[in-house]
């Protein structure tokens, strides 16, 4: 008898469980929701961030308000979400650089990005270009690396700062060609566009967004981009692969992560808000005004899609001694 209580008993408390939670979700969002931003207000991924949150909460009928938390290489921002409550309040838009690049030159990162995150679904990519100034002599991808393999370590490649993408696809392509160069780090994109122009460097990697203006004056002169295909921003400029190097793809990708152990339904129903959102005409428009081009894709197996670029990112930091700051 005291069996069959019990049993009754366990029963009718799975039913008022399953009952609340399913009454939770069908009532979701009943408050409004943060978005979480790595990045300081005014960037490229902050602006991404306010479109993605403008059009949630036109779909989702709450606000959505984005909240900045810059520092640490993106990490203080993922720790907080990574220990949020898994309940679809809490939404955090980041990067690769989050992501995987962490975990490929840091020991001790303070998340995990296969086990404390759940996907909702990646929202676009950033492509990066290789580009030198206007009056360089070389003025291909075949005659820089003829001069690099002839003088090794004579020929400087820079990027926007350590491990950073911009770093990341530097190595990439020094690798697959087979060349040596100097690395010069800069503390963000704008110092090392002013030596740039004033040929201080030779060479330099990133965003489209970040050497367009000075792409559409004339200053510089764009190599070839690192993404398996042309950029729609730059569609005259070819990529690497069609200039002899098919395993360069190396783009930077952002993502929609919430907290692991959303429940599905919230997460199904964020993940249809974002593709429908990064389908209108408007969204790709405002994208493209930063350099983001739309890229909808529900990950099938985000913790082996995460082992497997944080694999290759590792061994690309080995190779090209990338280590964190």
């Amino acid at each position: 008898m005291l069996r069959k209580f019990l049993a009754a008993a366990i029963a009718s408390a799975c039913v008022l469980d399953c009952a609340s939670i399913a009454t939770a979700q069908g009532g979701y969002p009943e408050k409004p929701l943060q978005l979480i931003v790595p990045f300081p207000a005014g960037g490229a991924s902050d602006v991404v961030g306010r479109i993605l949150a403008g059009e949630l909460e036109a779909r989702l009928g709450k606000p959505v308000i984005v909240l900045n938390r810059p520092g640490g290489g993106t990490t203080i921002a993922a720790k907080e979400v990574a220990h949020a409550a898994p309940d679809g309040y809490t939404l955090f838009s980041s990067s690769n650089s989050t992501f995987t690049l962490q975990h490929a030159v840091k020991e001790n990162v303070p998340y995990d990005s296969a086990k404390d995150f759940e996907p909702i679904a990646q929202t676009g990519t950033l492509a990066m270009v290789l580009v030198t100034h206007r009056d360089n002599p070389i003025k291909d991808v075949a005659a820089l690396v003829a001069a690099a393999k002839a003088n090794p370590d004579k020929l400087s490649l820079a990027s926007y700062g350590v491990a950073t993408t911009s770093h990341f696809a530097g190595e990439l392509f020094k690798s697959s060609a087979g060349i040596k160069m100097v690395h010069l780090p800069y503390k963000g994109s704008a110092p090392a566009m002013n030596d740039l122009m004033g040929k201080h460097i030779e060479y330099h990697v990133d965003t489209v967004i970040a050497i367009r203006p000075l792409l559409e004056s004339g200053v510089v002169r764009p190599l070839a981009v690192f993404s398996a295909k042309r950029s729609s921003l730059l569609p005259d400029v070819p990529t690497l692969a069609e200039l002899g190097y098919p395993n360069i793809d190396f783009v930077s990708w952002g993502t929609v992560v919430a907290p692991k152990g959303i429940p599905p339904a919230i997460r199904d129903r964020l993940a249809s808000a974002l593709e429908e959102a990064i389908a209108s005409p408007s969204v790709i428009e405002r994208f493209q005004k930063v350099g983001y081009e739309a890229a909808f894709k529900r990950y099938s197996d985000w913790p082996g899609f995460i082992a497997e670029e944080t694999a290759a990112m590792k061994e690309l930091a080995r190779q090209g001694g990338i280590k964190e700051e």
